[in-house]
C-alpha cells in the first residue's frame, strides 16, 4: 500500500516541477519574441497548458494504484512500450541536460566562476539521488518548503516596480499575433514539469478526481501567475530594446535593490534558486528512473541500481558542457519543439491507454455472451 499524499502536497509538488530553471531568462526569452506583451503570452502559454495538465490528470485516473508509465507497460506490451517509454527517457534526459547547463552557466557567470563545474553537479545530483531513494512524503514535503520561498520573488520584482517606466510596456500588441505565439511556445517551455503527475497516481486513490486536478491546475495557475508578473516587471523596468541584451533580466533587478543591510540581492536569489533548479531537476530525473524502471518491469518506482546506474550516466553526459553560443541554439530549438513533442508524447499515451481499454472492455462482453 502506498503512502497517501495531501491535495496541498499535490498543489507544491507540480508548483515545484513547473517553477525553476525558466524563471531568471524567461523575461528576455518571451519579450523578444513578442515584445512589450510578453507578459500576456505567458498568461497565453499557461492557459494552453492547463490542457496538458487536464491529459496529465487523465492518465492519472486511468493508472489506479500504478504510476501511468507501468499502464503503459501493461497495456502496450513489451515491445509497443519499451519503444514509447524509451523516447521518453530520451526526452527527458535532454531537458534534464538543459536545465543543469542553463543553472551552471548563470551561477558561474554571477557567482561561482571558481568553483569546478563537476563538483556542482555532483552536489545536484547527489541530492536528487538521495530523495529519489527517499520515500515520496519526503520529497513532498521538501517541495512545501521550497514553496515558501517563491513570494520572495514576487516581492523583490514588485518592489522594483517603484522604479517603472509605463511607457516601456506599449504598445501592447505590437508584436502581432504570430509573435506571440511564438511567445507563448516559449511560456510552455517555461512551464513544463507537471509530467511529475505520471508518477502520482497510487498516492490519491484515496482522494477525490476532481479535486486532484483542482490542485493540479491552481498550481500551473500559480506558476504562470509568477512569470507572468516577473516578465511584466522585468519589460516595465528595461523596456524591450535593453532587455534584448540581458540574458538574465531577473537577477539584474534584484542587484539594483540596495539596503543597508544588504548589498547583493542577486546573490541571495541564487543561492535561493538553487531549490528551485533541484526540485525541477528532481522532477526529471525520477520520470527517467521510473520510465527505465517500468521497462525492465520493476514495480518500484526507483530502485536502488537502476537510480544510481542512471545517475552516473547522466552525470558522465552532463559532464560535457556546451559554449554559450552552443546553449542559446540548443535552447532555441527546445523552446520550439519541446512543448509540441511533449504534447504528442502525452496525447500518444492517453491514446493508446484509450484504445486498449476499449479492446478490453469489448472482449470481455464477447467472452460473457
Amino acid at each position: 500500500m502506498k503512502t497517501k499524499l495531501g491535495l496541498f502536497q499535490l498543489y507544491c509538488i507540480v508548483l515545484q516541477a513547473q517553477f525553476g530553471s525558466a524563471i531568471i531568462s524567461i523575461a528576455h526569452a518571451v519579450s523578444e519574441k513578442s515584445g512589450a506583451g510578453g507578459w500576456l503570452s505567458c498568461l497565453l502559454g499557461g492557459a494552453a497548458n492547463s490542457l496538458y495538465i487536464f491529459m496529465l490528470w487523465k492518465l492519472m485516473v486511468s493508472a489506479g494504484e500504478r504510476n501511468v508509465f507501468q499502464l503503459v507497460m501493461q497495456r502496450l506490451g513489451g515491445f509497443g512500450g519499451r519503444i514509447l517509454l524509451t523516447i521518453n527517457s530520451l526526452f527527458y534526459s535532454l531537458i534534464l541536460f538543459i536545465i543543469l547547463s542553463n543553472w551552471l552557466y548563470t551561477t558561474e557567470l554571477w557567482a561561482y566562476p571558481r568553483t569546478p563545474e563537476w563538483f556542482l553537479m555532483l552536489t545536484i545530483f547527489g541530492v536528487c539521488i538521495y530523495l529519489a531513494l527517499q520515500p515520496i512524503r519526503v520529497y513532498a514535503r521538501f517541495a512545501v518548503f521550497c514553496t515558501m520561498f517563491i513570494p520572495l520573488f514576487i516581492f523583490l520584482s514588485g518592489y522594483m516596480l517603484k522604479d517603472w517606466n509605463p511607457y516601456h510596456l506599449l504598445p501592447l500588441f505590437e508584436a502581432g499575433p504570430l509573435s506571440f505565439l511564438d511567445g507563448a511556445f516559449i511560456a510552455l517551455w517555461g512551464l513544463a514539469g507537471a509530467e511529475i503527475m505520471l508518477l502520482l497516481p497510487g498516492y490519491y486513490t484515496h482522494a477525490d478526481k476532481v479535486k486532484v486536478l483542482r490542485a493540479a491546475l491552481f498550481a500551473n495557475l500559480s506558476t504562470t501567475f509568477f512569470y507572468a508578473f516577473c516578465v511584466f516587471s522585468s519589460m516595465a523596468l528595461f523596456g524591450k530594446e535593453m532587455i534584448a541584451f540581458i540574458r538574465e533580466p531577473l537577477l539584474y533587478q534584484m542587484k539594483a535593490i540596495s539596503l543597508n543591510v544588504i548589498e547583493r540581492f542577486d546573490l541571495i536569489i541564487i543561492s535561493i534558486w538553487i531549490l528551485f533548479i533541484l526540485t525541477s531537476f528532481y522532477s526529471y530525473f525520477m520520470l527517467i528512473v521510473s520510465s527505465l524502471s517500468a521497462m525492465l518491469g520493476n514495480q518500484q518506482e526507483a530502485p536502488k541500481s537502476i537510480t544510481y546506474v542512471c545517475g552516473t550516466v547522466l552525470f558522465a553526459i552532463c559532464l560535457f558542457q556546451l559554449t554559450a553560443e552552443q546553449l542559446d541554439q540548443v535552447q532555441t530549438m527546445t523552446n520550439r519543439f519541446a512543448p509540441l513533442i511533449s504534447f504528442g508524447l502525452i496525447a500518444c499515451m492517453l491514446l493508446f491507454v484509450w484504445l486498449t481499454g476499449l479492446k478490453n472492455k469489448r472482449g470481455g462482453r464477447r467472452s460473457q455472451l
